[in-house]
């Protein structure tokens, strides 16, 4: 009898390290911005779609777990959120830190996935490159979906593989549950593009074996979206089927005057999004109406949209990577992994696995889909990053290429890869002008200043700190220095100033607001605060009446008007 001994596979400390190195740097980071006034006023402004996402989560949590309406958004998240505050409590930390180690999580999935598709070392290289990725450590840090769908694409492509090489139907099952979990956290076309590969690009299956695949595959799928088909469907009395009613947010970067960058609420997205009125159909057939109508102005468009999907400038969305790195001390600063890094030596990767055997097909479609998933829409560093992700594998193949190339003395090949690498990697620097479309700006939005101004003053009405007051106000002046027009700046000096008592500076201030937006009510109302503070009454009596007759509406000045004295 031949009893083979059994032992227990080594222990592989390298991944163990990268892992424990990944969750303690995002940790690090988190508490490291619990000082940063911004990061809680975010949450609790409702200019921000961190704000939506928290109502969300406490309004499920506040017992409607089920819902009376379409969801507004894809719900995955929100849910995710109300689960975390159920078991935690109400605390943002608490997501934040499981977001860390979901990431994390995925920095040892990305590793399995490259180590699958190349080798171990290709692995260790991806997943230390996503470990120090800057803009990923940002991102878990915050109350949006964009770090828990990265994770969520690394498992589904895993899980792929994964089932790709055991050709078990329950493995297919699993990838098309983690397929569904995805579209649930935001809509997207993978599903027939995974279909396309078992078909036709699988090749070491019999043909009913890949029916059984793909059937269990979409059978995992549907198992998830049929429930909530049904349930929006029942609570729109019989009225809409699909997931989400979110569909306006493709105008913001598909209309004529749109950057395909920045987030445009012009004319033509509002004639746009009333023609398509909230229906994907008509979305469909008006975009392909405008398509014929302005073939030039599109094309310029989306191939705009394609340099700047490849271009290392983070581009903002309500948040800004460049202002949290420049503004406040953290791991931000330091040397890290950046997308023109990562994207450089992705697309020299992409090139030299075409030479690779097997070639990772599934790779292709993932990361091309996920690429076009955002073009279609708008560029902005938060909607690029769950395709960074995939880029990193191929980043990892073509630094492991360079590496065996030197081992092997293979110096014409290296210098050569090295060349078109930094060629690359020069070519696609951060481009602040979208392609010609604008003048050259600051990394730092004038919006971005003044968002963090607010922060600052909602932190000194809470704590009373002046040197609160003195950090607001220096944004609002590089604000106006920036922009000399831009009126919210001088109204933030306008309440800067009042509640230092600075009255005379503070109206002032709220004039100079008024030179640029004379048609705001609310900073006429401002003004007649001011006024009525400095007791001079028959203005402040004026400016009430302007803020009224401009909004008619507003029961606030109505009281105010009420309340000042007859002199």
């Amino acid at each position: 009898m031949n009893c083979n001994r059994l032992t227990a596979p080594k222990t592989n400390w390298t991944i163990i390290f990268i892992f424990l190195a990944a969750l303690s740097i995002r940790l690090l980071y988190i508490f490291q911005i619990l000082g940063f006034p911004l990061t809680e006023y975010i949450v609790k402004s409702d200019v921000f779609d961190q704000y939506t996402y928290n109502t969300s989560a406490m309004k499920i949590l506040s017992g409607g777990w089920i819902g009376s309406e379409v969801f507004g958004k894809e719900p995955l998240y929100p849910y995710f959120l109300a689960v975390i505050y159920k078991i935690f409590g109400y605390s943002h930390i608490a997501v934040y830190i499981m977001q860390a180690i979901l990431t994390s999580l995925g920095v040892l999935f990305l590793y399995r996935i490259a180590d699958l598709l190349f080798n171990r070392t290709a692995g260790y290289i991806a997943a230390f490159i996503l470990a120090f990725y800057s803009l990923s450590i940002y991102y878990d840090a915050f109350l949006l979906r964009e770090s828990f769908i990265t994770s969520l694409n690394i498992f589904l492509l895993y899980l792929i593989l994964k089932a790709d090489r055991k050709n078990r139907p329950g493995a297919w099952f699993l990838a098309g549950i983690a397929l569904g979990f995805l579209m649930l956290a935001r809509h997207n076309i993978l599903l027939p593009f995974v279909l396309i590969y078992i078909f036709f690009i699988k090749k070491t299956v019999k043909l009913a074996a890949m029916y059984k695949y793909a059937l269990m595959l979409i059978a995992g799928f549907f198992m998830l979206i049929i429930p909530v088909l049904i349930r929006n469907y029942a609570v729109s009395d019989y009225k809409y089927i699909g997931i989400s009613k979110e569909v306006n947010a493709f105008w913001a970067g598909n209309n004529p005057a749109s950057s395909g960058v920045d987030v445009d609420w012009s004319m033509e997205y509002n004639h746009l999004n009333n023609r398509a009125g909230g229906s994907i159909k008509k979305t469909t057939i008006v975009f392909f109406n405008e398509l014929k109508n302005n073939p030039r102005t599109y094309a310029l468009l989306y191939l705009r949209k394609i340099w700047m999907f490849f271009n290392s400038y983070e581009a903002p969305s309500n948040t800004n990577y460049y202002l949290y790195r420049n503004e406040f001390p953290t791991v931000l600063r330091w040397p890290l992994f950046n997308f023109q890094f990562i994207c450089a030596l992705s697309l020299m990767g992409i090139f030299l696995s075409f030479f690779a055997k097997p070639k990772p097909y599934i790779a292709y479609i993932v990361i091309s889909v996920l690429s076009v998933s955002v073009i279609l829409f708008h560029i902005q560093d938060r909607f690029r990053l769950p395709a960074v992700p995939f880029f990193i594998i191929f980043a990892s193949y073509s630094i492991y290429y360079i590496m065996e190339k030197i081992i092997n003395r293979s110096y014409l090949k290296t210098s050569i890869a090295i060349i078109i690498s930094l060629f690359l990697f020069i070519m696609i620097r951060p481009d602040l002008t979208y392609a010609g479309f604008r003048p050259e700006q600051d990394k730092v939005r004038v919006i971005d200043r003044t968002n963090l101004a607010l922060a600052y003053v909602d932190n000194y009405m809470k704590y009373r700190d002046n040197s609160d007051l003195e950090k607001a106000l220096k944004q609002c002046n590089i604000a106006v220095k920036e922009e000399r027009g831009y009126f919210i700046a001088y109204s933030i000096k306008g309440r800067i100033y009042f509640l230092e008592n600075r009255l005379a500076d503070s109206a002032e201030e709220y004039r100079k607001a008024l030179l640029y937006n004379s048609r705001n009510p609310f900073l006429y109302n401002d003004l007649a605060g001011v006024y009525c503070e400095q007791k001079d009454y028959r203005k402040a009596l004026l400016y009430a009446k302007r803020a009224l007759r401009l909004f008619p509406e507003n029961k606030i000045s109505e009281n105010n008007i009420s309340l000042i004295p007859e002199r």
